[in-house]
């Protein structure tokens, strides 16, 4: 309560929306594969926030309305969308927006198949994935994806033209990019947080923190204010030392953070620790 007291009397106030959209995929979700869909969601969160150290909002297909104006926008394994969630995300790739998709998106609300691809530019065919160990080629790297369980039996590919794994394709003020494999569902989140990274880089997406640690046990969430920012620490490991840069601040903070505990800073602009929670800190440098 004391620390609720603190941030909500001081600094927290409007939230600043982050600039990556993750729209859910949720025709999937309905569907008799909703397990795949669920588990590429929540892959997708933690790839993003693990490894390329981004922040997002999350939209669900059927409230796309709400997708306001991203500069990225995440649409992980879809297999199928509504025509009306289609139609607002390539109006705002068009308005200067970069998609990243993953694996085949043309299918309808019941994943039947709409061609959307060829009208957009992306010419492929869907064929069934039918290979456990699946290497894509990409302009970051040449990554292996594991598709084990009963997914090589559900789960499609999309083959480009050229037999290429990526492709990249302007639209409008914006670009799309392409990966013919669903990434979220082949078991390797550190390539797919160097795929949600290199989107980033094209969307010129920002980041609140940096931090040389790469332990997956390890997230760290930051919440965006005006004038501070929140960051809320989880552990699924033992105790650690988690060490992060501040970027708004340039300030470095450093501290314990307990075996499967959770930890909360309020960080403001000069790099003011303002207010913490279950925090006990190391050292903080300048």
């Amino acid at each position: 309560m004391a620390f609720i007291r603190r941030a909500a009397s001081s600094l927290a106030t409007a939230l600043i929306q982050p600039q990556i959209a993750i729209v859910l995929p949720q025709s999937m979700q309905m569907s008799v594969l909703n397990s795949y869909a669920l588990e590429a969601q929540q892959t997708a969160v933690r790839a993003l926030y693990q490894e390329a150290h981004g922040q997002a909002y999350a939209v669900g297909e059927y409230q796309i309305d709400k997708l306001a104006d991203p500069k990225l926008i995440l649409l992980p394994s879809p297999m199928g969308l509504t025509e009306q969630a289609w139609s607002v995300i390539e109006q705002k790739v068009r308005e200067g927006s970069t998609l990243l998709v993953t694996g085949p998106f043309d299918g309808d609300a019941h994943l039947h198949s709409t061609h959307r691809q060829d009208e957009v530019g992306l010419h492929y065919t869907t064929e069934p994935l039918a290979l456990r160990e699946q290497r894509v080629r990409w302009p970051g790297g040449d990554d292996l994806y594991t598709f084990g369980g009963q997914l090589t039996t559900v789960l499609m590919d999309a083959r480009l033209e050229d037999g290429k794994d990526w492709d990249e394709m302007p639209l409008g003020k914006g670009t799309i990019l392409f990966s013919s494999l669903p990434l979220e569902l082949g078991g390797n989140l550190q390539a797919l947080g160097r795929v949600y990274s290199y989107a980033m880089q094209k969307a010129k997406v920002s980041t609140a923190f940096t931090t040389a640690q790469n332990d997956p046990g390890i997230l760290i969430c930051p919440t965006s204010y005006p004038d501070a920012t929140l960051y809320v620490l989880t552990s699924e490991t033992q105790k650690r030392v988690v060490v992060f840069r501040d970027v708004r601040s340039g300030k470095e903070f450093s501290g314990q953070l307990a075996a499967g505990r959770a930890a909360l800073l309020l960080v403001g602009t000069d790099g003011k620790l303002i207010a913490s929670y279950h925090w006990s800190p190391v050292a903080e440098y300048q």
